[in-house]
């Protein structure tokens, strides 16, 4: 539910029109995040390095209520996603957490939420990602890593060595670890 205090939400935007869509934005004033990854792209003359949006036809606005009128008007914007009639809203660690993802450079995939096998809640303890938590998939490849965007049922997916991920108790989460227990990926 949308309030008054600034919150980032999330809007799909027309086909391949992410960053005409930031422009857009940004020109009307708001504080928006695209997420963009570089990717190598091939063509028959040359190789060239592009950077692609992350989640394909997805960027972040941070608004308040009186604001979202405005956005829906914005050239480019799709729709504001929304569940039963009510804005999704993201809180501000999600978004940061995509930066840090991002900053680290490292490869990340991103996948529907909703198609993943809910796993172990885990927490890196080492890296420059360390103290960050996330699920542990376990329908996919021994050591993937998911932090859930959950205002748009997305999952940021890294790959991280099993060394690296310690078991986050109940009473635990979002708190300093108390006590550790190694989790062993098979």
């Amino acid at each position: 539910m949308l309030s008054s205090e600034l919150q980032w939400i999330a809007m799909y935007t027309n086909p391949r029109a992410e960053k005409k869509v930031e422009q857009n934005l940004m020109d009307a004033g708001f504080e928006t995040y695209l997420p963009l990854r570089r990717e190598l792209h091939s063509w028959s003359d040359r190789k060239k390095w592009v950077e692609v949006p992350l989640i394909k036809s997805y960027i972040f606005a941070r608004i308040t209520n009186k604001q979202l009128w405005q956005i829906r008007n914005v050239q480019g914007v799709a729709y504001v996603v929304s569940f039963k009639g009510d804005v999704a809203t993201i809180p501000d660690y999600e978004i940061q957490t995509m930066k840090d993802f991002l900053a680290a450079e490292i490869e990340v995939q991103v996948r529907n939420t909703s198609l993943l096998k809910r796993g172990t809640k885990v927490r890196i303890n080492s890296g420059g990602l360390e103290g960050k938590e996330g699920m542990l998939v376990s329908d996919s490849e021994d050591g993937n890593f998911a932090v859930e965007i959950t205002g748009i049922s997305m999952a940021m997916i890294i790959h991280v060595d099993s060394e690296m991920l310690d078991v986050v108790e109940e009473e635990e989460a979002e708190e300093e670890p108390v006590k550790k227990k190694k989790y062993t990926i098979r």
